[in-house]
């Protein structure tokens, strides 16, 4: 057995024996606790009260398991909705680190990030502010424009604003014959490009999935918690109750990932790791800039 599939199995069973301390169990305890203690009701109502014969006559189990059918494709929508929002802006980062390296390298190459300070704090920047920018922190957009002596208090967009400042360097460079035109365009393909990710970030932070559909999902939740008890308390017991935690575990917890996921931008568990791709970018910028030195 190889190295990596002895950890996967690890963790794997890590998580299953330890799931108590997961985030999203932790955070479904008060309505697992009321859930559990209306399945106790329901099942004493069920084993004492007369009037229960004849809604065991009525034989809602077969309406659940219909409803759990169709729920299980509304829960499947949603979180497949979700998750191409996350995997998207995977995409978009995933590009955003190429173009940055490639951007770095061809301008150390025709002019010397180290020659030109400016272009190479901008360029070092631009990551990190941009992590900032989908996060919506203007504190941290301040701390990275006092490094680089701005002032972000009247700007709307600093990302472009960093844009603008390196391809304003690029022109001057160009105006000054120190780039040729084949040069210039490679330079400014990438910096279209990152404008381009840019743009595709915003589009996923400020397009949110409707939240009707979100609410109407947790409606559909809770009508499968209230009924399932009704369906199958007689042929079940209080057994019934930790069917119905497993369940409710399950798809909750299926509902609540897909809430996180719907902003890959944040700083969720499960969120992407913004910070450390936008460490890694500066990074290799700051290694690209000094291996020219040797």
């Amino acid at each position: 057995m190889k190295l990596g599939q002895t950890k996967n199995i690890n963790t794997w069973l890590r998580h299953m024996v330890l799931f108590h301390r997961e985030k999203i169990f932790r955070q479904l305890i008060p309505v697992m606790s009321l859930i559990a203690l209306y399945s106790i009701i329901i099942v004493h109502l069920d084993r004492t009260w007369v009037f229960f014969d004849k809604i065991n006559n009525l034989n809602l189990g077969q309406f659940h398991l219909i409803f759990s059918f169709i729920l299980g494709i509304i829960i499947s929508f949603r979180v497949n909705t979700t998750y191409s929002r996350w995997w998207e802006g995977c995409v978009l980062w995933g590009a955003i680190v190429n173009n940055c390296r490639n951007l770095g390298l061809k301008f150390d190459t025709f002019i010397g990030l180290e020659e030109h300070q400016e272009f190479y704090d901008y360029l070092r920047a631009f990551p990190m502010v941009l992590k900032f920018h989908l996060r919506q922190d203007r504190v941290g957009i301040a701390a990275e424009f006092q490094k680089l002596g701005l002032d972000s208090s009247d700007i709307s967009h600093p990302v472009m604003l960093l844009a603008d400042r390196m391809y304003k360097i690029i022109n001057e460079l160009r105006d000054n014959n120190q780039l040729r035109f084949e040069q210039y365009t490679s330079l400014d393909n990438h910096l279209v490009n990152l404008i381009d990710m840019v743009g595709g970030c915003e589009r996923i932070l400020n397009t949110p999935p409707p939240t009707a559909f979100a609410f109407f999902v947790k409606q559909g939740l809770l009508f499968y918690a209230l009924i399932f008890p009704f369906g199958w308390a007689e042929q079940f017991g209080y057994l019934i109750i930790p069917l119905l935690l497993v369940l409710v575990y399950i798809l909750l917890g299926l509902e609540m990932l897909a809430e996180e996921l719907e902003d890959p931008f944040g700083t969720d568990d499960n969120d992407l790791p913004l910070d450390s791709i936008a460490n890694n970018i500066v990074r290799n910028i700051t290694e690209i800039a000094d291996q020219n030195k040797k």
